[in-house]
């Protein structure tokens, strides 16, 4: 209700009536869940690490346990380090965004081939003023720019179980977010292939065949440590290339 008329708890509970056009705009959210639609799409944000981003149809919704690979990151730079970075599948933009906001000299690199997806990430930067320390790039190809990190939730559900997810889920939030190929590693292979080479890249995990495949999936890049979510669950993995050079 509170979302559906823009009025705070204590404005509906000393209202007295309301109007026709105004219960039939709760009963529209009303409907919206019952059939069910995420609560965040229908309020229109979700909040991830303490802050509120913008979301809807088409974009995948922020999850708690994804606050784990900020965690990571805190893990790998002062909070006045400068450096850049590449959050590769960046959605609604609420990891590179957070990462900004908690580190002010870092600088975002951000890919998704989602134009719906996008729309809610520039909304998000225009909503916390961070237009001058982001830019979006089109795809990994060409890309040659020099960076510390490479951050990513990928989609990793397995083809054949998208099918048993919550129906909230599956219907309603995108399958190009959640599909990450026959054994859920199609993305994470493309992150380690590619020729950035950052000094650390920090993943979300799906499941603990994951998790150790992951672990022995490159040898360039050694498993640092293991970040849990609040189910005790190792959620994001930190890899430091043995090669790289700090310049």
């Amino acid at each position: 209700m509170s979302a559906a008329l823009n009025m705070s708890h204590s404005q509906i509970f000393t209202r007295q009536n309301f109007s026709c056009e105004e219960l039939s705009k709760i009963d529209s959210f009303i409907s919206r869940r019952e059939s069910g639609e995420p609560l965040q799409y229908i309020l229109g944000e979700s909040t991830f690490y303490g802050r509120d981003f913008k979301v809807g149809p088409g974009v995948l919704i922020p999850r708690q346990d994804t606050e784990s690979l900020i965690n990571a990151a805190k893990s790998c730079f002062n909070p006045d380090e400068k450096f850049s970075f590449l959050d590769f599948g960046t959605g609604s933009g609420c990891i590179a965004l957070t990462i900004l906001l908690e580190f002010a000299n870092s600088f975002a690199y951000m890919i998704d081939i989602s134009e719906k997806a996008l729309f809610y990430a520039r909304e998000n930067i225009s909503r916390y003023n961070l237009n001058h320390r982001a830019k979006f790039v089109n795809s990994l190809d060409g890309f040659n720019e020099n960076i510390n990190l490479l951050i990513s939730n990928p989609p990793y559900i397995e083809s054949q179980e998208i099918a048993k997810l919550d129906s909230s889920v599956k219907d309603y939030e995108p399958l190009n977010a959640l599909d990450g190929g026959t054994d859920g590693m199609k993305f994470y292979r493309r992150i380690f292939a590619n020729n950035l080479k950052p000094r650390y890249i920090i993943l979300e995990a799906g499941n603990i065949s994951q998790v150790n495949a992951l672990k022995n999936l490159s040898h360039e890049y050694k498993f640092t440590r293991e970040f849990l979510d609040s189910g005790k669950f190792p959620r994001a993995l930190l890899f430091e290339n043995i090669l790289y050079k700090w310049e």
